[in-house]
């Protein structure tokens, strides 16, 4: 005889097995877990967003399977999918129902009623006003707590899809229940941050600063990126000199017309960049029945002195000019390739 499988989801928590790490210490014996200072960040973050005193903020932690961690929930509380980090598994933030009304209420009007509002599933403005209040608090813990790495990534407005977006491990659950104050008025709010227990295991371990292994990727990736940057094109102007000379004379240049070099100009070639920063100094010349360059000096290197040529005040092309006015300089390009 076959036992019938069962398709309700409650039914299916209920009966499933609650086993417990034979290792694992009694809740009163961790006072310091994970997130030990989550009623002194919470208080301040609900102080800064909202005119409300969170206070008298009791903490319990918990391990639990993910049946246990669902079947506690009210389907009308907030709920939150958390990351620590982007290969990490989700976790679960909760808020009680009567914890984010309040807390909405007095971000949107800036008081508590005296009456508490009708009974409501969060909205998407809660998700976005409550999500701010809890990832500040969870920002302020200590750097070494794992709950500190935690962010709501996402609203779950369906909470029958937690058992689909949530791993089938063990998780630490750590609970508060802070009494939020306005005035006269209190209401009590109960938050849950649930995480995978092996992001603990991997917050207490030391880091393996000198391990290869760890340090490959790192090294890994700083190689590909050297060469995706040295592959970037690079453009370089071979310039066979310069020449100085009036803009009336540049105005009468036409076909057949010539400009005056010394000869120490040619013996040399500058390469430069599109910016105008000279590279290379080199000298002219040819490599398998094609024309190159051949480098003799670096930038501030020893090389050749750069010479900068004046053209002379009358030519046969262009005849001379009455008057001075201001110089540009003329450039003659050879070939760029080396």
């Amino acid at each position: 005889m076959t036992t019938p499988q069962t398709r309700d989801p409650v039914l299916r928590r209920k009966i499933a097995p609650r086993s417990r790490d034979p290792d694992e210490p009694p809740v009163a014996q961790r006072p310091d877990g994970p997130a030990r200072d989550i009623a002194r960040s919470f208080a301040r973050s609900v102080s800064l967003a909202a005119p409300l005193v969170a206070e008298n903020g009791q903490r319990s932690v918990a391990r639990l399977s993910l049946a246990e961690l669902l079947d506690a929930q009210d389907p009308d509380s907030f709920f939150g999918l958390a990351r620590g980090g982007f290969d990490a598994p989700p976790g679960l933030i909760v808020m009680d129902q009567a914890g984010f009304v309040a807390l909405v209420e007095a971000m949107t009007v800036g008081r508590l009623s005296a009456r508490a509002p009708a009974p409501r599933r969060a909205t998407a403005t809660d998700a976005a006003l409550v999500s701010s209040v809890i990832d500040a608090a969870l920002s302020a813990l200590e750097p070494d707590d794992p709950a500190s790495t935690l962010r709501i990534d996402r609203h779950v407005a369906d909470p029958r899809l937690l058992p689909v977006l949530l791993e089938d491990t063990r998780y630490v659950r750590v609970s508060l229940s802070v009494g939020l104050v306005s005035g006269d008025l209190e209401r009590r709010a109960q938050l849950q941050i649930a995480f995978p227990v092996a992001m603990v295991s991997q917050a207490a371990a030391p880091p393996q600063r000198d391990d290869p292994a760890k340090a490959a990727p790192d090294t890994g990736w700083s190689e590909a990126l050297e060469r995706a940057v040295l592959r970037a094109p690079a453009s370089l102007r071979a310039e066979l000199g310069r020449v100085t000379m009036p803009l009336s004379e540049v105005m009468t240049l036409g076909v057949g017309g010539a400009l005056t070099l010394p000869l120490s100009v040619l013996e040399e070639v500058r390469l430069v960049s599109l910016d105008g920063t000279e590279q290379a100094v080199g000298r002219l010349g040819q490599s398998r029945g094609m024309r190159a360059i051949r480098l003799t000096a670096m930038p501030g290197g020893h090389g050749a002195v750069y010479t900068e040529a004046r053209a002379p005040s009358q030519t046969a092309e262009s005849p001379a000019q009455d008057g001075q006015v201001p110089h540009i300089k003329a450039v003659t390009a050879g070939p760029s390739s080396a």
